[in-house]
């Protein structure tokens, strides 16, 4: 998979739809890549507009909560504002949803933005996923070259 289009002169860059599920392994709120999702190269310095949308599966086994924390990070460190959380606490409920966030954030050019995600809690299954009944993914704009 790749992001598209992704050239040198191009203000808006946006990953292809996505198939995918990416059950997520870690402890709490440990972060791991999607790599599913395609890493986006900042093609040109200045501030871009990103949004992107999450679409995590949480399949709680007890009645404890269980969530999914999603984040953008830039050249691996999170980007602060970007986190999106969604999650649900009750017995033996399945939850989806699509979350995510639209920020402003200021790369230089060769910056690489990917997605990460988390769980919060270990009772149950925490998934990430991606296809023709809700899509993971993120969109770019150049906004202007720097405030």
């Amino acid at each position: 998979m790749s992001a598209s289009p992704q050239t040198a002169g191009s203000t808006w860059i946006q990953t292809d739809p996505l198939t995918f599920g990416h059950a997520l392994a870690g402890g709490d709120r440990v972060f791991e890549k999607i790599s599913d999702v395609p890493d986006i190269t900042i093609p040109f310095p200045g501030v871009w507009e990103v949004a992107y949308n999450a679409r995590p599966i949480i399949e709680p086994s007890t009645a404890a909560p269980v969530y999914v924390i999603t984040a953008l990070y830039k050249n691996g460190v999170r980007i602060a504002g970007s986190e999106a959380v969604t999650g649900i606490a009750g017995p033996n409920q399945v939850f989806q949803a699509t979350a995510g966030q639209t920020i402003l954030h200021k790369f230089a050019a060769g910056d690489v933005l990917t997605l990460h995600a988390a769980r919060l809690e270990q009772r149950g299954k925490a998934t990430l996923a991606s296809n023709d009944d809700g899509r993971t993914g993120i969109a770019l704009h150049w906004v202007d070259p720097g405030f």
